[in-house]
């Protein structure tokens, strides 16, 4: 099973929405864990809704770490908002607030609850596998080993996911551009050999979060594609006509399209929906935005993972 992490801007939101509608009825292997990061949580209720409708499970949250809750618990009725609590599954960072947890948990009568353990993660071991231990506990994702943390988990028949950080991030559009294409994964291959219930990432955008933008002076379009059985590779498609501005924007996201169209057309194997809607902006010369070329790429790196997984 694949756990996407998602940060809940709308262009992420978006790429969920449809992914739940391209499964039609076939059983997704991906489990979106969402961090709400805007106080209108409207687009996240639609999206939730979506999710419900087509059977895939997922995780909100409930302590941020970005965006407009940052360092707070989510305030907002989630009983109220998301009722089908067998639907999703509640979220907790890790840090130094286990008691809160604790309290959260049993105060919500949360159920199928996940942890997740960053390398920041300070608090001591043995209150960390005290939490483990907690009933209401179902899956652990953590970006280290932490071998004895893994052992916990198997013994209380616990899951446990390994998460990463695959796609590298560049100061400047313009690097991709000297780049072409770079490992992504290979953990989608081998997770079960080393003992994990599943993978996750922050799928094709940076980690570190960032709020707002500005016009790129290189427009870059970032999709993956599964180059050898066991290695998923992403490739940046950049406009070419870069002068030392950030004019004609429409004009450099044609150029970028127009390369992924290519690439795409010579490996019709890799197509999936999402190609077929920058395929569609292209033929209709328009420009979507920096937001839906972002869900583009969002929404054909699940569906390249869902094809992948589908036993």
């Amino acid at each position: 099973m694949y756990y996407p992490y998602l940060r809940g801007r709308q262009f992420e939101l978006l790429a969920l929405r449809d992914f739940a509608e391209s499964l039609q009825g076939s059983a997704s292997q991906v489990f979106p864990i969402i961090e709400p990061v805007r106080e209108n949580k409207n687009s996240l209720k639609k999206a939730a809704a979506t999710l419900t409708a087509a059977g895939i499970p997922y995780g909100i949250i409930i302590n941020p770490e970005n965006g407009d809750h940052k360092g707070k618990w989510l305030d907002f009725s989630l009983e109220q908002d998301f009722p089908d609590q067998s639907a999703w599954s509640p979220v907790f960072i890790v840090k130094n607030n286990i008691a809160k947890i604790h309290e959260e948990i049993a105060e919500k009568q949360y159920r199928n609850v996940i942890l997740i353990l960053l390398k920041s993660t300070a608090d001591a071991e043995e209150d960390i596998i005290t939490l483990i231990h907690n009933n209401s506990v179902s899956k652990v994702v953590t970006d280290t080993p932490r071998r004895r943390v893994r052992h916990v988990v198997a013994d209380e028949q616990k899951e446990i996911i390994t998460l990463s950080d695959n796609f590298e991030a560049k100061s400047a559009n313009d690097d991709y551009s000297k780049i072409d294409e770079e490992l992504f994964s290979e953990e989608f291959a081998y997770f079960k050999e080393e003992n994990y219930n599943g993978f996750a990432d922050y799928t094709v955008v940076p980690n570190e979060f960032k709020e707002g933008g500005v016009l790129p002076k290189v427009v870059a379009i970032h999709l993956t594609y599964q180059k050898e059985e066991d290695q998923i590779y992403v490739k940046h498609f950049c406009s070419h006509s870069n002068k030392d501005n950030n004019s004609n924007i429409q004009g450099k996201f044609a150029e970028a399209a127009q390369k992924a169209k290519e690439f795409f057309d010579e490996h019709q194997h890799e197509n999936s929906v999402a190609i077929d809607m920058l395929r569609n902006y292209l033929a209709n010369t328009s420009f979507p935005g920096l937001g839906m070329i972002k869900k583009i790429s969002i929404l054909h790196h699940l569906l390249l993972i869902q094809r992948i997984l589908i036993p």
